[in-house]
């Protein structure tokens, strides 16, 4: 959008219009310069007469910024109300103003920053709203060989509960103490799903394809809960993931 001019110094045009024996044509000249003197500040999707932070001000400042700012915050609005699991996208944005947009020094790196969150959030509406496809899921996981989770019964906490879990996430690969590993998030919730020593490498390939930091899946498993009150994908149990309709 085009720059809005902020009303100009209460100051300086009151001077003049209580010249009232001023010459007309002098009094229209000085509101003119009063006008042109005052800064003005491009629209965003803040409130920029608040605007106290550096970055704040550039954006506010830079027409080419303050568009993307709107695009972005628009793009962000999508996302969220289609999201299956908003925290997500909330938390996301939060992490992307901290770093990199609040640590930008000038309006080439803000430009760059908001360009590709634009991109990513594009990328994210284009998948959504989410629906998976139940009749045919991108991998079954079977339940952990018998001796393993004996050991693990061996040094782990005793299970005290065992329920059905359906959660929408996304898969990741990582690693904790116990070794490398794929995971489901969801908001706060986060499950290991099995540990590569547990998978073949066609699972292991599969699971690879199905990380996608823009694209959430359906977990089907059962859900453990351990004496500490901590809890886990059962390795006991069979692990259904399905992923987005074409």
């Amino acid at each position: 959008m085009g720059s809005r001019p902020v009303t100009p110094s209460i100051d300086c045009l009151t001077w003049i219009l209580r010249k009232t024996n001023m010459k007309t044509t002098i009094a229209f000249s000085l509101a003119a310069t009063c006008l042109v003197l005052m800064p003005s500040v491009h629209s965003a999707s803040f409130d920029c007469a608040k605007a106290k932070t550096k970055v704040d001000k550039l954006v506010c400042g830079d027409p080419k910024l303050s568009d993307l700012d709107e695009k972005l915050i628009a793009l962000y609005n999508k996302v969220l109300a289609l999201s299956p699991v908003p925290e997500d996208t909330k938390q996301e944005q939060r992490e992307w103003v901290k770093d990199p947009r609040n640590l930008c020094k000038n309006a080439d790196c803000l430009e760059r920053a908001y360009t590709n969150r634009i991109s990513d959030l594009q990328e994210q509406l284009e998948k959504l709203p989410f629906k998976p496809v139940l009749d045919k899921p991108l991998i079954v996981l079977p339940s952990s060989p018998a001796e393993d989770r004996d050991a693990a019964a061996k040094i782990g906490p005793a299970i005290v509960k065992k329920e059905p879990l359906e959660l929408i996430g996304r898969v990741s690969e990582g690693h904790d103490v116990a070794g490398a590993n794929f995971a489901i998030t969801s908001g706060k919730r986060y499950y290991v799903i099995r540990y590569t020593w547990d998978l073949t490498d066609e699972q292991k390939e599969t699971l690879n394809k199905i990380e996608d930091p823009n694209q959430y899946v359906l977990l089907k498993a059962q859900l453990v809960t351990y004496k500490d009150g901590s809890k886990g994908i059962d390795r006991d149990s069979i692990v259904e993931i399905f992923g987005q309709s074409p």
